[in-house]
């Protein structure tokens, strides 16, 4: 991802067919990708690979055809074989390239004769000029000039290069530059698998853009912020660059008080750029000495301070240090409502989680056993409908808001906002399912959802005055915490040993993950031999396991990334 021409998902899977062992690769690559030439990918893959055997029409073409392996990629290689084959002069071969990019078939048509008199001149059968040229015909529909390709291909060398061994400046420059909420998502997300983290806003660390820290992660910008405007940031970067960093959180009111007002104070304090003073969150909402919230009094102190610092009047505290609003008390979190809802005003303020993801630990559960986004699931009901047929879905999501509400008949029924990593779907139950199922629909839980798009059973009246047909919906079927899917659903789980792993250390490691995920799902091992090709499967009967996120981040951090589920 993020590496220039090379970041869709067809390309990736063909880079990783193809493996590139030089730059030519890359070029060819570039040039192929494209609708027309992508016909010829699975041989130029297989020839690459040694699977199929690299052919030429003439032995002559050999020469301008052996870095694509055989296959007519560049509109410099049919130049050069035009001359080569039929003796074409250099402008009449250069005529030949701009009537193929041109898409100029009289002026292919009125060429052809010289290359077939040249051709046969030089002593090549007839026959095989003739499917020459028709394979240059065809190819003319797409062929793709050399020198673009090649300059593609450097800058995407660079970007990939640069990825490679300067992830996290890359990832920051790529989060600067992000022109939308979904593609930073994107970018974090690939940042994470990377083992970088993205760390939240903090005034003594964080810039006007994303930066890199000293230990390699990467600081989400103080500019990224919603409503907070450039003007303060530009501010506190200046007093940050004259005065030094910040040394608690009343130095920085006592030296932005007036600056920073109660709402920008609240949107760096939810948003997580002022955990570095040491004083959580949930401390700010208490009451403070006064009786008023924390927050409110550390804002008028600061604002009390700069005023009399910029007057150069007396003191108005007398003992200064007295008067110093004091931090109440707490414990970190009081608890995981807490926890959800801080996260909750991060992800409003910041435009996502950042933190942590309050779905975080279910990510197995939910790339394993959904079948569907929520942010998808109404533009699948719309497909159905369209298709008139029905669908199985599973999803699962966060429940973000729940209204317990009543129909014009006083009959009771409820919207539950559901949210997983790609949006949000309001789920609207009536009746027998919201009977059924209202209990589950509780706030910050984590749910899957099993149900069906099919036919709704009945027709509201203004949709019958319209003349519309019955409509599609998704009907909900079960519900189950989402902590508990992957017990009862997954019969065994197995993970792939090569065996140039095994060594004393790794089994060691091994072993302590097991344990430390000790559960009820039976674990199997699949060794695999890269030089003899054998693999072997084996049932532990000692072990069983928890199967989690937290357990395949511990086998990713041994170096095992492949696993397998079997489900029931």
């Amino acid at each position: 991802m993020s590496v220039f021409q090379f970041e869709s998902e067809g390309m990736q899977t063909w880079l990783q067919k193809l493996r590139p062992t030089r730059f030519e690769d890359l070029i060819a690559m570039n040039a192929l990708y494209r609708p027309g030439p992508m016909d010829y990918i699975p041989d130029f893959v297989a020839r690459k690979q040694g699977e199929q055997a690299i052919e030429y029409d003439l032995p002559e073409m050999a020469e301008y055809l052996e870095d694509t392996y055989g296959v007519t990629v560049y509109q410099e290689q049919v130049m050069l074989l035009s001359q080569k084959l039929a003796g074409f002069t250099k402008g009449e071969a250069d005529k030949l390239r701009k009537a193929m990019g041109k898409k100029q078939i009289d002026i292919l048509n009125s060429l052809r004769g010289k290359f077939m008199e040249g051709g046969m001149k030089n002593g090549h059968p007839e026959k095989v000029l003739d499917k020459i040229w028709k394979d240059w015909e065809k190819f003319a529909q797409y062929a793709f000039n050399k020198s673009h390709a090649t300059c593609y291909a450097w800058v995407s060398y660079q970007t990939g290069w640069l990825k490679c061994h300067y992830p996290s400046e890359f990832f920051a420059s790529c989060l600067t530059w992000a022109k939308s909420m979904e593609e930073i998502k994107k970018i974090m997300d690939d940042a994470r698998g990377h083992g970088i983290r993205i760390l939240s806003p903090d005034v003594n660390e964080s810039s006007a853009t994303y930066t890199v820290n000293k230990d390699g992660d990467v600081r989400f910008s103080l500019g990224g912020m919603k409503g907070f405007g450039a003007n303060i940031v530009d501010l506190i970067l200046k007093d940050r660059d004259e005065n030094g960093l910040y040394t608690d959180i009343y130095d920085f009111v006592e030296r932005m008080g007036g600056v920073v007002n109660r709402k920008a104070f609240e949107t760096l304090l939810y948003a997580g750029a002022l955990d570095g003073f040491g004083i959580k969150r949930r401390q700010y909402e208490l009451p403070g000495r006064s009786g008023q919230p924390f927050i409110d009094e550390i804002v008028r102190y600061g604002e009390l301070f700069r005023n009399d610092t910029v007057d150069a009047a007396a003191s108005l505290f007398g003992d200064i240090e007295e008067m110093k609003p004091e931090r109440p008390s707490v414990p970190e979190m009081a608890g995981e409502e807490d926890y959800l809802g801080f996260l909750q005003k991060e992800k409003e303020l910041v435009g996502m989680y950042l933190s942590s993801h309050p779905l975080d630990k279910y990510r197995f559960e939910m790339d394993h056993f959904t079948t569907c986004e929520l942010a998808n699931l109404a533009n699948l009901v719309s497909e159905c409908e369209l298709a008139k047929r029905s669908a199985k879905v599973c999803v699962a999501g966060l429940v973000t808001d729940y209204k317990q509400l009543l129909t014009k008949k006083g009959a009771p029924y409820s919207r539950t906002m559901l949210e997983d990593y790609s949006g949000s779907y309001e789920l609207t139950l009536f009746t027998k399912e919201h009977e059924q199922f209202f209990k589950y629909m509780v706030p910050h839980d984590a749910l899957f959802l099993e149900g069906v798009i099919e036919e709704r059973y009945f027709l509201r009246p203004e949709e019958k005055a319209q003349g519309k047909t019955v409509p599609y919906t998704f009907k909900l079927q079960s519900v189950t915490l989402l902590g508990n899917v992957a017990e009862s659903r997954i019969k065994a789980f197995g993970i792939n040993i090569e065996t140039p792993m095994l060594t004393p250390a790794f089994r060691e490691g091994l072993v302590k993950v097991i344990r430390k995920h000790k559960g009820s799902i039976p674990l199997e091992v699949f060794f695999f031999d890269p030089e003899t090709r054998y693999r072997i499967q084996l049932k532990s009967n000692k072990y069983q396991v928890a199967v989690s996120e937290e357990l395949l981040a511990d086998l990713r951090h041994l170096g095992v990334d492949q696993f397998e589920v079997v489900k029931k």
